[in-house]
């Protein structure tokens, strides 16, 4: 279906947790740009594939341009979600990602695969898939070291070992529970401190630091956490070359992307991750730059794009 205002199917996150009014921002700033939004819960949700796919909604079927669901969500309702995205995707909606990138995204393991192809700097890491091979590989590695579960979101799964000891126990742990954990180096002169830009439609929009004095971790969980603009930073444009560089080894044409990079006096910048479905308000609110805005607008051209594309 090929509309003059697009008609987006919007997935309400079931497990708003991190995200609070997340959704509600969204949709208002897509109602902005012209679009029709369909907002609907994912149990409300269902398809059938013959020779085509119909989508239905509580039984009756829909049309619509797009699919799009933000946010990270449990495990059950986000295999559920990527149910309905691959089906969006494979009948030629616009969705945030294709699946083969959204499935890079939700695993660290895979980023580094891809930062490694696309010489994207990187702190050192080893995957294991035996306690025999990981107590082989620890000798590459300082006694105190990261220990980081392959999927996970905001800090969960990421813990910092003081001895080669604790770290096999944290993989013991993991492998028992049906997670892959990787090893990391750890870079001890940026504790608590990350840069995070935000990168929308392979372009870096805006550039803040996450500040903790109480974990090492940077992602908001203690009282003494904060967060500070770095648009007038002398060392900006340099972040953003950085960051583009690392959303274009995942996908020359990614949405949206939240860059978490540690600038270390040590090892130089580094990347931690790409965050699949960054939040944007925080950022916005330190910079005081439309980020929800220029986030709709990309959205809204890809569709555009895609539609025109189809015709």
């Amino acid at each position: 279906m090929l509309s003059e205002n697009p008609i987006i199917l919007y997935m309400k996150n079931p497990d708003p947790i991190f995200y609070g009014m997340m959704d509600d921002l969204v949709i208002q700033t897509l109602k902005k740009q012209n679009a029709t939004v369909i907002v609907t819960e994912l149990e409300e949700l269902s398809y059938i594939i013959g020779e085509e796919f119909t989508f239905l909604r509580n039984g009756e079927q829909i049309q619509f341009d797009a699919f799009l669901g933000y946010g990270y969500m449990a495990p059950k309702h986000y295999l559920d979600y990527m149910y309905f995205n691959f089906a969006a995707y494979t009948a030629g909606k616009t969705t945030l990602y294709s699946p083969f990138t959204e499935n890079i995204l939700q695993n660290k393991l895979l980023q580094y695969a891809k930062f490694s192809e696309g010489q994207v700097p990187f702190p050192r890491c080893s995957a294991s898939f035996s306690v025999q091979q990981f107590k082989l590989n620890l000798s590459q590695f300082e006694s105190k070291a990261i220990m980081k579960e392959v999927v996970g979101y905001e800090g969960t799964g990421v813990k910092l070992s003081n001895n080669k000891i604790q770290s096999t126990e944290i993989f013991c742990k993991s492998l028992w529970n049906g997670e892959q954990a990787i090893i990391q180096d750890f870079m001890s002169d940026s504790v608590g401190r990350s840069i995070r830009v935000l990168v929308i439609g392979g372009r870096a929009v805006s550039v803040t630091e996450f500040q903790d004095n109480i974990d090492f971790k940077s992602n908001g969980y203690s009282d003494d956490f904060k967060i500070e603009s770095k648009m007038d930073c002398q060392k900006k444009e340099e972040y953003f070359r950085l960051a583009e560089k690392t959303c274009q080894a995942i996908d020359p044409n990614l949405t949206i992307g939240g860059v978490d990079i540690i600038d270390s006096r040590k090892h130089g910048l580094v990347v931690l991750e790409i965050n699949q479905w960054p939040e944007i308000t925080f950022s916005e609110d330190v910079t005081g730059l439309p980020l929800f805005d220029i986030f709709g607008q990309e959205f809204i051209r890809k569709i555009k794009q895609n539609n025109s594309d189809r015709v």
